[in-house]
């Protein structure tokens, strides 16, 4: 497939770009250990933040042009939001903890989560989303709390 992302990166750079962010803000940031884990967990005093990262291409793919087709981009999406979901169901309800998703800042994984915008707020999912410099911004209702903590 022929690139028509402005950028490409993989989940692994998504992963990097989240965890350097944290880390500025004076976080502790651990790396999943295996593929049931979540791919991030951010820890400032008494807040955690458990984050679960895709990209638009393959690590196999790096160095190409070669990125997630949409039927693709769909399934990592799926994938990502059960991953959360599985972990919602381990923890207890908090406002210290936040659920995030994290993805490249790209139109086509823009409008998938635009489409499902109001639920992720049901379910206090936080969206993160990584610019090619590195740069990562926060959406989402539960993205103000978060903001403001990390002050």
């Amino acid at each position: 497939m022929k690139n028509w992302d402005p950028f490409i990166m993989t989940q692994i750079q998504v992963n990097q770009a989240i965890a350097a962010f944290f880390e500025k803000k004076g976080c502790t940031v651990k790396f999943a250990r295996n593929g049931t884990d979540v791919d991030l967990i951010a820890e400032l005093k008494s807040c955690r933040f458990l984050i679960e990262s895709r990209g638009n291409q393959a690590v196999n793919h790096t160095g190409t042009d070669r990125i997630f087709d949409s039927s693709e981009i769909g399934i990592h999406l799926a994938e990502q939001l059960e991953q959360i979901m599985r972990f919602q169901q381990q923890y207890n309800y908090s406002n210290t903890l936040f659920y995030i998703i994290g993805n490249p800042d790209v139109s086509r994984i823009r409008e998938r989560v635009g489409k499902i915008s109001k639920g992720l707020d049901k379910l206090g999912i936080v969206q993160a989303w990584v610019q090619p410099s590195g740069k990562v911004t926060f959406e989402g209702e539960k993205s103000i709390l978060l903001n403001n903590l990390l002050r």
